[in-house]
């Protein structure tokens, strides 16, 4: 039987941290389809720029799920949005020919604003939070952050 590799923090990827996890999937992505992930990557580029560009306030945290089609290239399949709990509780990762991985995921603009579920659901079980810019000092182990503007620039480099 083979043995896993422990993988810290799987479904981060973030300025300060890439998960092996996520650069594995991202590779086999790219072997598979190379005009997908060109595709996946410049709408993701376009997505964070426009943030950038914009007036950040008058902006709701739900136009990040203009990337849902391009994550799921990269086998991040969104659940519905809701506005109760998590907001795509029922989203699933389907990482390198293993189970999809049920985790639910959580839109933010910026990473510290999860701090509300955290404080909120003292048993969170595994949480993504999809998000522009990651600023959420100490993550509790079982919480990973995708940061969408360092996805974008590792998949356009």
């Amino acid at each position: 039987m083979q043995k896993l590799e422990k993988i810290v923090s799987p479904l981060s990827f973030h300025h300060d941290y890439q998960s092996k996890f996520w650069k594995k999937q991202i590779e086999t992505c790219r072997k598979e389809s190379a005009n997908g992930v060109a595709w996946a990557g410049a709408q993701i580029k376009r997505i964070v720029s426009e943030h950038k560009s914009a007036d950040a306030k008058n902006v709701h945290e739900a136009d990040l799920l203009r990337a849902a089609g391009a994550l799921s290239v990269f086998g991040l399949n969104l659940s519905l949005y809701l506005t109760k709990g998590y907001d795509c509780p029922k989203s699933q990762f389907s990482f390198c020919g293993f189970p999809a991985y049920p985790c639910p995921v959580e839109i933010k603009k910026r990473s510290s604003g999860f701090d509300y579920q955290i404080l909120r659901y003292a048993d969170l079980p595994r949480a993504v939070v999809l998000c522009l810019q990651h600023d959420l000092v100490n993550p509790p182990d079982h919480v990973d952050v995708l940061e969408l503007s360092a996805f974008a620039d590792y998949i356009r480099s």
